[in-house]
């Protein structure tokens, strides 16, 4: 008998009354803080000050959020006769189904959004946001073991695992409950650490904004497109292509095409940042700091008048 990995955890911690606690949610939790200390260094260095990322992060989160979902939803091939025709399954989270690229689609906007109003360089923000998505997709990916919902193909390989938990996602499916399957979730997770690591090296290295973000989106697409592979997904066309690829190897092919024309500009208009220069505020036009002394009103600039002519009175008089 083959000795495999047996994984028997409810996705479910504990209920309390009509609301279960589930470790998916209490990963995103966790992950979102991970993420917050792993990019504490980096916009320090580049000056942003903590006020402004709680100020631009909880934008970030709700678009996260809302792109992963509607991303995950409009996949489905019952999206018009299912969630359309029940709204209300769109927003049950709970009931599994968020697409990584959906939140990287909805995220980047809202970044170059918030970095305008708050008046920092929007690439240096985005850098900062590719750090914080690769430490917080770590501990998303914990939650994907333990709910069972990102499946490989059968397998008899010493390392596949077998859930056996009844409510994970894994065993909705007979054909994949108490079965040998490659732990993609599990691949996931170690392309997610290794790319972390090479983030956190090049933080250090690179000084143009933005090239932070193309190692994160090249190798988030890169490692995507081959993990897919061995994940037993539905196959699907595009553009009536029958190639064998799922859904997240064509959204991949089609970000890397749009990213070879997004690396070009960036080497031609994002220039490194000269060493002492605060990074985040290079060259961005900054609010004019109010002159001080500045006579309040009218009334307060009179009277200072008035005063001035006693003083000079005075000292002719003296004279």
């Amino acid at each position: 008998m083959l000795a495999y990995i047996y994984i028997n955890i409810d996705p479910v911690i504990v209920h309390i009354g009509p609301v279960a606690l589930r470790w998916y949610g209490l990963m995103y939790v966790v992950g979102i803080i991970m993420g917050l200390l792993f990019m504490r260094g980096y916009t320090i260095r580049k000056g942003i000050s903590q006020d402004i990322i709680y100020r631009v992060l909880w934008w970030c989160i709700v678009a996260g959020l809302i792109g992963a979902r509607l991303y995950f939803v409009v996949q489905q091939p019952n999206f018009v006769s299912f969630y359309l025709a029940q709204p209300l399954h769109i927003l049950a989270t709970w009931e599994g189904g968020m697409a990584f690229f959906g939140a990287i689609f909805f995220v980047i906007p809202v970044l170059f959004w918030r970095a305008k109003v708050e008046r920092i360089n929007p690439l240096v923000a985005i850098d900062a946001g590719a750090l914080f998505a690769a430490a917080g997709q770590l501990f998303g990916r914990i939650g994907n073991i333990i709910n069972g919902d990102i499946i490989g193909y059968k397998s008899t390989l010493p390392w596949a695992t077998v859930y056996q938990n009844p409510n994970s996602f894994a065993c909705l499916n007979p054909a994949t409950c108490n079965v040998p399957v490659q732990p993609a979730a599990v691949y996931e997770l170690l392309t997610n650490i290794a790319l972390l690591a090479l983030l956190l090296f090049l933080s250090y290295r690179l000084r143009r904004p933005g090239a932070i973000m193309l190692v994160y989106l090249y190798g988030y697409v890169i490692t995507q497109f081959l993990l897919f592979f061995v994940r037993d997904n539905t196959i699907v066309s595009f553009l009536g292509l029958n190639w064998g690829l799922k859904q997240a190897q064509w959204t991949s092919l089609v970000v890397f095409i749009l990213l070879l024309p997004i690396t070009y500009l960036l080497s031609r208009f994002s220039k490194p940042v000269p060493e002492g220069e605060v990074a985040a505020t290079y060259g961005i036009p900054q609010k004019p700091k109010a002159e001080e002394n500045q006579p309040a009103t009218v009334e307060t600039a009179a009277v200072e008048g008035e005063q001035s002519e006693g003083k000079q009175a005075e000292e002719k008089i003296e004279g």
